[in-house]
């Protein structure tokens, strides 16, 4: 076929039985519906590139009462740049492609190209659904590489990357750098998921306990979650078909395509997506180059925390727990040291 954009099996128009089974294309159907992360991240709108975000911190202010004047409290003003990617889609339609096929009836030689049946299949149901497929891919796995923009999986950066990046960052003197709060846990296997769970809730600092409401993991990890606790308590508790944890009552969040062991929460609103207007893609021009039709989309698209510290994430290298120093949990959460509490 050369660099013709369809690829028809011509085996077909040979079939004398084809035309009366197959009265129409059948899409196989095999893209994601929705973007999982879209549900559970909260919009930053209008955004274009870099957004600088910044938050502060007080340190304790109150004490005991005196006649001299005695200053406690220091305010810091933390900063992060966040990053939204821009997207594009360019793909050709070459309706003349399918003239010697049994699809032949849907070029309509009366209309123009892009009005045809065969133009308006492809982009409804092909074209569209794979880009939000492709999307929800990117969302999971995707890595940024300014070298590689015109390949797929290149273009923007996934939760599996931005937890990569949090697992590798360290504590500066200064404390400048930001750092996720460490949970320390075992390996993950089949017979330990639940007391696995049950052990990262446990070691949610008290500070914040109370805001998370979902715990992140692999749709992998879901299952062996669900396997442990049916072999441990009996199906019943699976009857309402909704997740939650045993002691907090979090929801947990099955996260499709993600093959990391990551476990990690956040409160509410820390967890963003950043878009330009809208979040669903769409088509921005549509041209036609003599029997080819040209589709063109264009978007913004991110996903990243406000504020890195307030990241709760599984640590299965070692025993540190929280933020990397002593000052640095003090400062956030009012812990001192870094060692898990004892259960």
């Amino acid at each position: 076929m050369g660099d013709q954009t369809m690829q028809i099996d011509d085996v077909v128009k040979e079939l004398k039985s084809f035309l009366k089974n197959n009265p129409t294309l059948v899409s196989a159907a095999i893209n994601r519906a929705e973007i999982v992360l879209d549900k559970h991240t909260k919009p930053l709108t209008k955004i274009k590139g870099k957004y600088p975000q910044a938050h502060t911190l007080l340190t304790d202010v109150v004490q005991g009462f005196g006649t001299e004047w005695n200053e406690l409290g220091a305010l810091r003003i933390k900063h992060k740049i966040l990053k939204n990617y821009h997207q594009k889609v360019n793909f050709a339609i070459i309706p003349a492609e399918i003239l010697h096929s049994y699809w032949a009836e849907l070029y309509a030689e009366n209309k123009k190209p892009q009005d045809m049946p065969i133009s308006k299949y492809i982009v409804e149901n092909e074209l569209l659904p794979k880009v939000l497929d492709n999307m929800a891919t990117l969302s999971v796995k995707g890595k940024f590489d300014p070298a590689r923009l015109d390949e797929f999986g290149y273009s923007m950066v996934g939760i599996e990357e931005l937890l990569s990046v949090m697992h590798a960052a360290v504590v500066d003197p200064e404390m400048k750098n930001p750092t996720p709060f460490k949970i320390p846990m075992n390996v993950l296997t089949d017979s330990n998921m639940v007391d696995q769970v049950t052990a990262y809730e446990r070691q949610i600092p008290s500070k914040i306990k109370g805001k998370i409401k979902k715990v992140f993991m692999s749709e992998n990890n879901v299952e062996r979650y669900i396997l442990d606790y049916e072999e441990r308590f009996g199906q019943n508790k699976f009857q309402n078909n909704v997740l939650k944890t045993r002691l907090g009552k979090r929801e947990i969040v099955a996260i499709p395509g993600m093959e990391t062991d990551d476990i990690f929460s956040t409160t509410e609103n820390n967890f963003r997506r950043l878009i330009d207007v809208f979040d669903a893609p769409s088509i921005t021009d549509v041209q036609k180059q003599d029997y080819k039709v040209k589709i063109f989309m264009e978007f913004w698209k991110g996903y990243d925390f406000l504020i890195e510290e307030l990241v709760l994430l599984s640590n299965y290298t070692d025993a540190t727990y929280g933020l990397g120093s002593t000052e640095k949990n003090k400062l956030y959460y009012g812990i001192d040291g870094v060692t898990p509490p004892a259960e």
